[in-house]
């Protein structure tokens, strides 16, 4: 367009700048014009109002001034209300176009062609998306040229994922409509409960470096790897969500293969599966370590360390210049460290019961938990990390959380949400058992994990390649005093069991348990003295000093045949 003589020359819009060449004037764009331009009708509207307030309020205080103010008082104060009220709807509209209506807006307007400082004219996501009834997420008003091609699909819709965290939304178009929309909604949500029939296919058909979670939205399976995804698994969930589920249903596709595991649980019983059979009896399985006595949790983190050691030298032996082992490092190990919540106080607390005045600060055994984060993938040393919430601090640093790249949520808050899964939006925490929030490379994939029946787990983990335990990996010993089920504490400690406690024992709960047979009073004067068992643990303030049982018996016994 050029200039006419005797005319004035013609200037494009300010907004043409976001095109190559001039073009005319859209509904997109006259819908957002400046307020300098409105109707004059309303101006003066708004001019008469505020005149006739002020007349009015003027003429109240001379004819009754108090009765005016009190007038004027009242309607600012509903005023000032009205006006805070807007303001925190305001901010909450604010912040939620700040967080998820603006990056959808930059993500899409590219594919759709439309100018993306307007996009209030073209994009409405409500702000309950998340729990609407209707399933609606988000809707857009797209250009009449919009062909809706399979690819331009596919970007909407992983940018509609990635915005809202809603995963595989369901669009319904209407591009042949006089006014053309696409409305995204809620996906159905996986199935309500999924069976080891129903996965075993999946589970068969795996990669020897995938673990399946479970089944999804549409009945995808959902598969993490440690290759692609992650080395090390993260479980963050409350009370009762599934955590030792989930770790059973992961550990028997490992053990299948022929892996070997290692589980660290501080709880005592987390996988009673693992170590005992269906008539209470102590049967350790030949491909399972199990820790669970404090001083055997410190001493299995700290041989982690050792065999990471002997792998990594073994594995630059092997090693060729394209980074692929030439030999065998070893089986595929799986470290569990359950409830770590409970087990990272308790390993410090130990850690400084038995440190000795040259010796380094910092627990050993979370050290070796820290180096496996770190240097245990390429020597095929995996962690499965399991907690309420697993903290920086609970992990032994945030270095070494980040390194779990795959986590499972459920039963969280905003704030283990955020801690766990950072800018990732989040979904409505599941309510369903069994259900939880799989992140991995980024996305979130609600998952059904099946329900694992434990004996059926116990028959599995056998059922494939079988690959026993390394002799002195800690956790191993084949049978752990089946000749004393049933027999009380007392007995056993006469026959000469060593039953320690989680915490090791208090002089309390051994006068309780008949292990000592003498007043408190005594006891306590008698800890004082040289010659009785020292402690193995004590509490934070050192309150109740924690004694072995079968240290704490036999000096008892001695005393008594004096």
């Amino acid at each position: 367009m050029g200039n006419t003589p005797g005319r004035f020359p013609v200037k494009a819009p300010e907004w043409s700048m976001w095109f190559d060449t001039y073009a005319p004037p859209t509904p997109w764009s006259l819908s957002r014009q400046p307020r300098r331009i409105r109707a004059g009708w309303k101006k003066l509207l708004a001019l008469a109002v505020v005149t006739a307030v002020i007349i009015g309020a003027g003429w109240g205080l001379l004819i009754h001034r108090l009765a005016a103010e009190r007038m004027i008082t009242l309607v600012l104060g509903l005023l000032t209300g009205a006006q805070l009220v807007r303001g925190f709807l305001w901010w909450e509209g604010f912040a939620h176009q700040r967080a998820v209506v603006r990056p959808l807006a930059h993500r899409t307007a590219g594919v759709l062609g439309l100018p993306h400082r307007d996009y209030r004219s073209w994009l409405h996501v409500p702000p309950d998306y998340q729990a609407r009834a209707d399933r609606l997420v988000a809707t857009f008003d797209v250009p009449p040229d919009f062909t809706g091609q399979e690819r331009d699909m596919e970007d909407l819709a992983r940018a509609v994922t990635v915005s809202t965290g809603v995963e595989l939304p369901e669009v319904d178009q209407r591009l042949k409509s006089h006014r053309p929309k696409l409305h995204y909604y809620r996906s159905d949500p996986p199935p309500g409960l999924v069976t080891w029939r129903q996965i075993e296919p999946a589970v068969r058909a795996a990669g020897p470096s995938e673990l399946v979670v479970g089944i999804g939205k549409k009945q995808q399976v959902t598969k993490v790897s440690t290759e692609l995804d992650s080395p090390h698994f993260g479980v963050s969930m409350g009370t009762g969500a599934g955590k030792s589920n989930l770790a059973a249903f992961w550990l028997v596709q490992a053990l299948m293969r022929g892996d070997i595991v290692l589980i660290a649980d501080a709880k005592h019983f987390s996988h009673p599966w693992a170590f005992k059979d269906m008539d209470a009896e102590y049967g350790l399985l030949p491909n399972v370590g199990y820790a669970r006595w404090i001083p055997d949790l410190h001493d299995a983190l700290v041989w982690l360390g050792q065999e990471l050691s002997r792998r990594t030298l073994e594995a630059e032996r092997i090693i060729n210049a394209k980074g692929d082992l030439l030999g065998d490092v070893g089986p595929r190990l799986w470290i569990v460290a359950e409830e770590m919540n409970l087990a990272t106080p308790l390993l410090k607390q130990h850690w400084a019961d038995i440190r000795g005045p040259e010796q380094v600060k910092k627990s050993p055994a979370l050290t070796g938990l820290g180096a496996v984060a770190f240097a245990g993938r390429a020597v095929k040393m995996h962690l499965i990390v399991i907690g309420q919430q697993l903290t920086a601090e609970t992990l032994g640093g945030g270095s070494v959380r980040e390194n779990i790249g795959v986590r499972c949520l459920a039963r969280y808050t905003q704030n283990t949400w955020k801690m766990q899964a950072g800018d990732v939006p989040m979904p409505p925490s599941p309510s369903v058992p069994g259900r939880v929030q799989c992140i991995a490379s980024g996305g979130v994939s609600e998952t059904q994990v099946p329900l694992m029946d434990l004996e059926q787990v116990r028959e599995l983990a056998v059922a494939g390649t079988v690959t026993p335990c390394p002799d002195g990996m800690p956790g191993i010993t084949r049978s752990t005093q089946p000749a004393h089920v049933g027999v009380s504490t007392a007995a056993a400690i006469d026959m000469g069991a060593d039953l320690p406690d989680v915490l090791g024992m208090t002089l309390a709960e051994a006068i309780a348990e008949g292990i000592l047979r003498r007043s408190i009073y005594s006891a306590r004067k008698e800890a004082q003295r040289p010659g009785f068992p020292a402690p193995v643990g004590a509490t934070r303030q050192g309150v109740a000093s924690r004694y072995r049982p079968s240290e704490l018996g036999a000096w008892e016994n001695e005393r008594a045949g004096r």
